[in-house]
């Protein structure tokens, strides 16, 4: 506890939290007059608009309670926020002052975590991934927080976006253990059942500093309800406690999230998650023979990252034909991700693919990159 608390900004952890009225008093009171709330239903007022005139529970203890069962944790170690994107900002925000902390990312990676920094006024310190593998430069990373005491947050997106790869979870782990007491470790896990590989979340009782952050947006299909959930020790989830909005969750979210996170929502789940690596695998295979494409990396996501030799004119192309893919090559050179559809999408998108590379001015050259021993 004491290791995370000497991190925490001291004035976030002298403060005394806001409570909402969902959080005051008695929550079972046969009627409500203590939020100000519309009494009635909005419109057309039937079924499905009950309820959704009152303020939602800001942590509803039906879902922490679901969850502490699926992540084998206590309802302690459990916040809920509005997608995983809150609960980034929050970490920067309890951990790093303006102009004095800093946080530690590994290029290319996630832009959201420099975003956060950058409107809390924190300064960025970049260690870039080993360009061979896209994996951690532990040492480099090691040496960059020894420099800077300032860092309290590194950010580690695993699998990673956008190079879709998972890090070596020996790397993880030390970087925690030997920055234990001096900065916390935010394992980005929003891939992570894309990847076969176990969340990092059952490490955090040996590794209090530690966090890692989840989401429903790219498993669980609910990417329109905004739901993150972070994992971590008790202390940390204290801090987010102290500074999260009134009300992170709207009632629609508590009952979407509640149905998906049910044992029939999980297996629904899982069962998606199955059909989208296998279409993850065969896409690959089938860009992989395009004269169009470079490379197609190895992926432990539900993206494909993709080289060749101009992103710009393929994805024009591509919205050309309705297809819209992401120009990441501002990022890695020639770089374009793709995201995994549908079956037909799918096969509308490798159709587009081949009529451009016969329309392209020369092909390039194929290359191919071995499969990774984490895929």
């Amino acid at each position: 506890m004491e290791d995370i608390v000497a991190l925490v900004r001291p004035e976030i952890y002298a403060m005394r939290p806001y409570t909402s009225a969902r959080v005051e008093g008695d929550q079972s009171a046969r009627i409500c007059l203590d939020a100000n709330e519309n009494p009635y239903p909005p419109f057309p007022g039937g079924p499905e608009q009950e309820g959704l005139n009152r303020y939602p529970d800001p942590q509803p203890a039906s879902l922490l309670g679901r969850f502490a069962d699926i992540h084998r944790l206590p309802i302690e170690q459990i916040f809920l926020s509005r997608g995983a994107d809150e609960s980034i900002d929050l970490l920067v925000r309890g951990f790093c002052a303006a102009g004095r902390d800093a946080i530690l990312i590994t290029p290319p990676t996630f832009v959201m975590y420099e975003t956060a920094a950058e409107i809390q006024g924190a300064r960025v310190c970049r260690v870039p991934l080993n360009p061979g593998s896209f994996q951690l430069d532990v040492d480099a990373v090691l040496a960059a927080c020894d420099a800077d005491p300032g860092i309290k947050l590194v950010f580690v997106c695993s699998p990673n976006n956008p190079t879709s790869n998972v890090m070596e979870r020996a790397s993880v782990l030390r970087l925690a253990a030997e920055l234990r007491g001096r900065a916390m470790v935010v394992v980005d896990e929003l891939y992570v059942d894309y990847s076969g590989q176990p969340s990092l979340a059952r490490e955090i009782a040996g590794q209090p500093n530690l966090v890692v952050v989840r989401s429903l947006s790219k498993e669980y299909s609910l990417a329109g309800e905004r739901c993150g959930i972070t994992l971590g020790h008790p202390e940390l989830i204290g801090v987010l406690r102290r500074i999260m909005p009134p009300y992170p969750l709207t009632v629609t979210a508590i009952r979407a999230i509640g149905a998906a996170i049910s044992p029939a929502g999980i297996a629904y789940g899982h069962r998606n998650i199955a059909r989208i690596v296998a279409e993850r695998d065969r896409v690959r295979e089938a860009l992989s023979q395009s004269p169009a494409v470079i490379e197609v990396f190895p992926s432990d996501a539900n993206f494909l990252l993709l080289r060749t030799e101009d992103p710009r004119r393929l994805c024009a192309a591509m919205a050309e034909q309705g297809i819209k893919l992401r120009d990441r090559s501002s990022l890695i050179d020639g770089a374009v991700r793709v995201s995994i559809g549908t079956p037909s999408e799918n096969d509308e998108l490798l159709q587009a693919v081949k009529l451009y590379a016969s329309s392209g001015p020369s092909p390039v050259p194929i290359r191919h990159r071995g499969m990774s021993s984490d895929t």
